[in-house]
């Protein structure tokens, strides 16, 4: 009896196989596999009966590479065209995975309707950013650095700080790396790597325009700051316009004619050379760029290459994640001894200087009094500026003038190392300006830390 059941069971594997096989011959194979799903070893097979009735319990032993591993997870807009994923998203990823070995490279996309053709056309999964982070617990991973690849702190940047933050109290660390364009060394670091991708390009008589796609938030002016530093760093002959924003085409268009130039070569400031890359930019239609120069007069080239394949971008992305794996780690009020200590503060705009901070330690909590460089803010919001906005008054953190006639403001903090919104308003715009400071333990003597 025993030996029949064996023969049952293998002629049934068999056939199982073969309908796998044949399946499996009917399908094309996605062009690009999903990353980010954890491989399982299967199990040797067993000669025992008992075995092959309980099969399904050995899944329950398997390791898999995240019980090992700690994870970077790599955040991209995406995009459904094939040809520019794997060389600019994916060179990205690969990089960061070459920089670190010892981690898993995970992939992410924050655009829903990309996720959704990829896998209707394709069988192509690839998780959003909320999918992403819900199987890194499910997983058990305990580290986990969040890539960003978006080109500024926008719109989209700050959805995924969102949905991420969520799960930040879920793992033993969780850093996150900044987006291409966050400090000013960022812009010479992409200024240095445009210039050498561009340098055949670079002739008299030719201007090179990038085009980029623009947004309604405070983070477009990234642009304007771009084209400033190229001008000054020599590079007169380069110009920066967006599909949605300013500088619009018609700015750009105009800067160009005066340059005289007589030759266009259009690229995208894009991480990929995707739908507006290819159909904006370089499209045949009335309303491309394309189309609007060569009916200016302009000799016009197109170069379909994006960002992500630039050499200078993925080190500048590595180099992110690379700072945000060396960033200490958060401090508590808890890991610190009462007392009163003189800290460090980063800020994100140099518009909020903090000249000088004080921290005081006590009964668990932490307050920080932190002096400005001026005048120009007279309250403060822990939150952000449309936050501020929606509160009230009694919300407001008011201005003190120190000894010095310096003004100062008494702030909660809770935790040092990490990032805390706060909307500060300017005395003479009258508006809430959107700030992000981070309070930093590095001054904190050693002796004062509580270590278990």
């Amino acid at each position: 009896m025993k030996l029949t059941k064996k023969i049952v069971a293998l002629l049934l594997v068999l056939c199982f196989v073969m309908g796998l096989a044949a399946c499996g011959a009917q399908e094309n194979e996605p062009e690009e596999p999903k990353t980010d799903a954890p491989t399982v070893n299967e199990p040797a097979p067993d000669e025992s009966e008992s075995a092959t009735e309980e099969n399904e319990s050995a899944p329950e032993e398997v390791e898999t590479p995240a019980d090992q591993k700690p994870v970077i997870l790599a955040v991209s807009f995406g995009t459904s065209y094939n040809e520019t994923r794997d060389i600019t998203i994916g060179a990205i990823e690969e990089a960061l995975q070459a920089a670190y070995p010892e981690y898993e490279v995970r992939r992410a996309f924050t655009a829903q309707t990309v996720i959704d053709i990829l896998e209707e056309r394709e069988g192509l999964e690839i998780d959003n950013v909320t999918e992403a982070m819900s199987r890194l617990v499910m997983d058990g991973v305990k580290e986990v650095v969040i890539q960003p690849t978006h080109v500024m702190p926008g719109a989209e940047y700050d959805d995924v700080m969102a949905e991420i933050a969520v799960y930040a109290d879920q793992f033993e660390r969780f850093k996150v790396g900044a987006p291409l364009l966050t400090e000013d060394a960022d812009y010479d670091a992409l200024i240095a790597s445009l210039a050498e991708e561009t340098a055949e390009y670079n002739v008299e008589g030719t201007a090179l325009v990038f085009m980029g796609h623009g947004t309604h938030h405070d983070a477009n002016s990234t642009y304007a700051t771009l084209q400033e530093k190229l001008v000054d760093a020599g590079y007169t002959n380069y110009f920066v316009g967006t599909v949605e924003a300013a500088p619009s085409l018609d700015d750009v268009l105009a800067l160009v004619k005066d340059s005289g130039a007589k030759k266009v070569v259009l690229l995208p400031l894009m991480i990929v050379a995707g739908d507006h890359a290819t159909n904006d930019m370089a499209g045949d239609e009335e309303d491309s760029w394309k189309t609007a120069f060569l009916n200016a007069g302009f000799e016009v080239e197109c170069v379909l290459k994006g960002l992500g394949q630039y050499a200078g971008v993925q080190e500048l992305i590595v180099a992110h994640a690379a700072a945000a794996i060396a960033s200490p780690d958060p401090v508590a009020a808890t890991e610190i001894k009462a007392g009163t200590y003189e800290i460090n503060v980063e800020s994100s705009s140099s518009m909020f200087k903090i000249v000088k901070c004080v921290l005081t330690v006590e009964n668990g909590t932490m307050n920080a009094v932190i002096t400005m460089s001026g005048d120009g803010y007279n309250q403060l919001f822990v939150g952000t500026g449309e936050e501020a906005a929606a509160a009230s008054e009694t919300d407001y953190i008011q201005a003190v003038l120190d000894s010095d006639g310096a003004v100062t403001f008494a702030v909660p903090v809770e935790e040092l190392n990490v990032e805390m919104d706060c909307a500060a308003w300017s005395v003479n715009k009258e508006k809430w300006y959107d700030r992000t400071l981070i309070f930093l333990s590095d001054a904190i003597p050693a002796d004062a830390l509580i270590v278990e």
